[in-house]
């Protein structure tokens, strides 16, 4: 068996299988074989390679453009008589194809519940530690039921890896653990909002992009600083995985002349890890690049030969050395958060020290030259993925569908829609929601698509409420939303948007009314403009649903397919478009793309959607 899992040693030399308990690696396959090219890029070279004995297993050489602590397991700390259980536990669990950060994530809750009992008992031995010794630890951490399943799950996994396959005798109730965290994860599935990520005020959220968009402009200031206020500009308006942004190269920003409307469209081009599986061509996705961020782009890519290390990389964004830095690029995230706290306590002092609702404060220690010693400060500092909710959040807020958000910022699972956007199950009370709807038909104009070819109707008597009321659409938008009652009740709907009134009652029949509505013939529902990516989805997954009916020998499903299709380019697709252009014609390209940016691609490629359409039109 040593000799078959030789192959390891690709990866982690001298592995002493004389110490390892052989019965955990006893499932002599071809797996095992494949295993550590399941969740690593490629073999590193020999200089590289993980020792055994080292103390810090650091798998970044194993990626491309990498620099990540999720894949750096630190064995320092631990008993002497934990290190070895743990390290094979580590290749046990990357044998058996898990991704190296959950791993890591496992075995470091672990580490920590230990280290935790270990010091408040003054050094109790591991095989001592009990069953009420890791409840009372998880437990006094107070922590949300998502983070205790997590530490359940790691306790479990790591003590089940030792007593199964060490058969060590340990007082501990692997059936107990196990409980709790179904337990506890049972809880979180009925409390699914507690350990999503909260917003940015937007208060704070405009503060910081100020300041740091004045810094970037201002060439008296030091490069570092400089280069940092670029980068945090780009986190802000594109909303990147801080790993993707940090590991944009020079060759990213691209540029599209929309020669219809005669405008440049600016997009970044990037590489996601997060999403991709290993040996396989890294996922590739575009985003829409705003100005600012164009111009934080710019300036970065200019001013980066005044950094040392200029000619010896592409990365976009790097730093020059400061005292206890490291200098490995792409920069690491904890070199970037240190600069982050050092732009927040020097130029936004009063807000980063004033308590923010959903932001967390953490310490920040600096030297007083004043008071000559070291002061301790409590900052109050936006996590960076705070930034990513802020962009999904407005690009939900103007009617963006989530369908479109998962793909556009990298998603590849459905859980993962509501996760960085929290919308509610019941959109009646959605004040937001139904506020910006009334901001653009009575304020901008925009009048809805569908409803029976009710748009003008209703847009007519909503501007007539407001005019007869002596509102301002933009400024007394929440007296208007109060002032309609139940007169007017706006909910969302995917691609479209519910408003019931007096002049169009539902039906009284409730079935017909659920079939109509869900099959969006209710002449209650219309739609915009910027719900074409949306229609055009739908247009592509009809195309399927038609070539699959057709290729299986089901004709008539497929006819009816091809009906149900030109039936969503007549009422929705075509119609969104041709708004769509009269939109462009009157406020520009920028304005839409500035506040629909997820119709860059409708936008691009509108005249090849224009011929797909005639042709299914003309489909027999």
């Amino acid at each position: 068996m040593i000799t078959n899992l030789a192959f390891a040693y690709d990866y982690v030399s001298d592995i002493p299988w004389d110490k390892n308990p052989a019965f955990a690696f006893s499932d002599d396959t071809d797996k095992y074989l494949s295993a550590f090219k399941h969740v690593v890029e490629f073999i590193p070279t020999p200089d590289l390679k993980i020792r055994y004995t080292d103390m810090v297993w650091d798998f970044n050489p194993y990626f491309k453009h990498m620099n990540d602590d999720s894949v750096r397991i630190i064995f320092n700390g631990l008993p002497g008589d934990l290190v070895d259980y743990c390290k094979f536990f580590v290749l046990h669990k990357i044998m058996m194809n898990k991704k190296i950060s959950t791993v890591n994530v496992r075995f470091s809750d672990f580490k920590s519940i230990i280290n935790q009992i270990n010091e408040e008992s003054n050094g109790k031995s591991f095989v001592l530690i009990t069953t009420d010794d890791l409840l009372d630890a998880v437990k006094s951490r107070n922590v949300s039921s998502s983070t205790a399943h997590n530490l359940y799950e790691a306790l479990y996994q790591v003590y089940y890896f030792i007593i199964n396959n060490y058969k060590i005798e340990l007082p501990v109730d692997l059936g107990i653990i196990k409980e709790l965290g179904v337990k506890a994860m049972k809880l979180t599935k009925t409390t699914v909002d507690e350990d999503k990520i909260p917003n940015i005020p937007e208060e704070f959220f405009k503060k910081i992009v100020s300041m740091a968009t004045s810094v970037m402009r201002d060439e008296k200031e030091e490069y570092n600083i400089r280069a940092f206020c670029c980068e945090l500009i780009m986190l802000t308006q594109l909303g990147l995985r801080l790993g993707d942004l940090t590991a944009l190269t020079l060759d990213r920003l691209h540029s599209m002349e929309l020669k219809k409307i005669h405008k440049t469209a600016n997009y970044i081009h990037y590489s996601s890890l997060k999403p991709s599986k290993p040996h396989s061509p890294m996922l590739e996705f575009d985003i829409y690049c705003s100005p600012l961020c164009a111009e934080a782009y710019n300036t970065l890519k200019k001013i980066r030969n005044q950094c040392q290390f200029y000619k010896d990389n592409d990365f976009l964004f790097i730093l020059d050395p400061v005292k206890n830095s490291r200098n490995d690029f792409p920069v690491s995230k904890n070199r970037f958060n240190l600069m982050y706290r050092q732009f927040l306590f020097n130029y936004l002092p009063e807000d980063a020290q004033r308590p923010w609702g959903g932001i967390k404060p953490v310490k920040y220690i600096t030297w007083s030259k004043e008071k000559k010693q070291i002061i301790p400060y409590m900052l109050y500092v936006p996590d960076t993925r705070q930034y990513r909710v802020h962009l999904c959040t407005e690009l939900y807020n103007h009617g963006v569908s989530l369908v479109f958000i998962q793909k556009y910022m990298g998603h590849l699972t459905a859980y993962m829609l509501g996760y960085y956007v929290r919308p509610k199950t019941d959109f009646q009370e959605d004040l937001d929601f139904s506020g910006k709807f009334i901001k653009e038909v009575a304020g901008d104009g925009i009048t809805p698509l569908g409803g029976d070819n009710n748009g003008e109707e209703l847009q007519t008597q909503i501007k007539v409420f407001i005019n007869a009321g002596n509102y301002n659409v933009y400024d007394d938008i929440d007296e208007i939303m109060k002032a309609f009652g139940d007169k007017i009740v706006i909910r969302a709907k995917t691609g479209g948007v519910c408003v019931k009134t007096s002049l169009i009652p539902c039906s009284k029949d409730k079935r017909s009314d659920r079939i109509m509505c869900a099959y969006g013939l209710c002449p209650n529902l219309f739609h915009m403009f910027y719900m074409a990516d949306v229609s055009y989805f739908n247009f592509k997954q009809m195309q399927k649903t038609y070539n699959a009916n057709l290729k299986s020998g089901h004709k008539i499903s497929a006819e009816r397919e091809l009906e149900k299709m030109k039936d969503v380019l007549h009422r929705r697709l075509i119609p969104e478009l041709d708004q769509l252009d009269e939109t462009m014609s009157k406020k520009g390209m920028d304005y839409v793309l500035e506040h629909y940016p997820m119709l860059y691609d409708i936008i691009t490629n509108e005249a090849n959607i224009r011929k797909e359409i005639a042709t299914w039109m003309n489909q027999n």
